[in-house]
């Protein structure tokens, strides 16, 4: 009978608590709401000045009838878009203002989804959350110009290219700040695009005319054998071939060029290997094996600092390929008098070499 009183008392006890919880909630009045301010309106981020003071915000929480924990967050959106996919930062400082830096409130900017380079009409506001009520603050607006903190990764893809319309297949181009290069072959009449990675989504370019897609434009100029082929790719009219394709992707540039490579050959009937492993003797390249369609490979034993070249004859004469960055290993080929030596460190190994001509590119893997 005790522990049945016990009981009864203790679930008493637990209703009058919540009951209690909900008559708190119930009795929690808003008496004023937050507010927000900035010491800017207009900001122009370049990365020289990264390390500068960029703008202050500055805020009054919200007030209630009785003393509570409030959690602020800045909420950024573009302009009239009435906040909708709005980006957040949290903010917890007990003075109620916060500072970014240039290369802070760039970061902030780019993450909400504001093109680099370009003035952007947004605007931001504060808000304040107490458990499930939620209120929100004036809005600030501001212009700002964020700048680009990495130039885009360009993967081309379509049937104009050696690597189809699969998405996952997509070639990367070599990159080197805003210069992306590849050569590659490229057949005349048929289409590509370059994503912004082995996806469909979410980054797509291609010219910027009012035949393509309006997400798609990005190439503001372009060689006179690509044309826009409606509404997402590029069509290549030039004579079906080796190219070498170069985008600068400087945000005053954004320039695509396809250019004849100095050699027109991408399936030689043979392909050989020379440099340090055989003295740099033409004469005793070493013959690598055709798999067919600008594919060869060659299984070899390599000392831990070797450099090489690839010929396709066994002199010093106009078929050759070596690495399009001097004297490196970024496993992209270029044309002779384009290119520097295959340079290998490491440990020796026996290493497969693989080399695709149609593609532009090469790999040397240990086994």
């Amino acid at each position: 009978m005790k522990h049945l009183f016990k009981i009864v008392a203790l679930t008493l006890l637990a209703l009058w608590v919540v009951s209690c919880e909900k008559d708190d909630n119930v009795m929690l009045d808003v008496t004023s709401n937050p507010s927000l301010s900035s010491d800017a309106t207009t900001l122009v981020l370049t990365k020289d000045t990264e390390a500068n003071k960029a703008v202050k915000f500055s805020w009054e929480n919200p007030t209630f009838n009785t003393q509570v924990v409030v959690k602020d967050a800045l909420e950024i959106a573009t302009a009239g878009s009435n906040f909708k996919n709005a980006s957040s930062v949290n903010v917890t400082t007990l003075d109620k203002a916060v500072t970014y830096t240039v290369g802070a409130f760039n970061k902030i900017i780019l993450d909400a989804g504001f093109l680099p380079g370009k003035a952007n009409e947004i605007e931001i506001r504060m808000k304040s959350s107490v458990g499930s009520i939620v209120l929100y603050s004036n809005t600030v607006k501001m212009t700002v110009t964020p700048y680009l903190t990495e130039f885009p990764s360009f993967y081309l893809v379509g049937d104009a290219s050696a690597v189809g319309w699969s998405a996952g297949s997509a070639q990367m181009l070599y990159k080197q700040e805003n210069i992306s290069t590849i050569y590659t072959y490229l057949e005349s009449g048929k289409s590509f695009r370059f994503l912004g990675q082995q996806d469909w989504g979410p980054n797509n370019y291609s010219l910027d005319t009012p035949d393509t897609q309006a997400s798609n434009r990005y190439f503001k100029t372009w060689s006179s054998n690509l044309i826009a082929s409606p509404a997402e790719n590029i069509q290549f009219t030039g004579t079906s071939g080796m190219y070498k394709i170069t985008i600068d992707a400087d945000l005053a540039k954004k320039t695509i060029e396809a250019a004849p490579s100095s050699i027109n050959i991408w399936n030689p009937a043979n392909l050989y290997l020379v440099g340090s492993v055989n003295g740099w003797n033409a004469g005793t390249a070493i013959p690598m094996t055709s798999l067919g369609n600008g594919k060869f490979e060659h299984t070899i034993a390599l000392s831990g600092e070797t450099q090489l070249k690839f010929l396709g004859q066994q002199a010093w004469a106009e078929l050759e390929w070596g690495d399009i960055k001097a004297d490196s290993n970024t496993g992209y080929l270029a044309p002779k008098g384009s290119n520097g030596n295959i340079k290998l460190t490491g440990t020796g190994a026996n290493y497969k070499i693989t080399v695709d001509l149609k593609l532009g590119v090469y790999t040397i893997k240990p086994l």
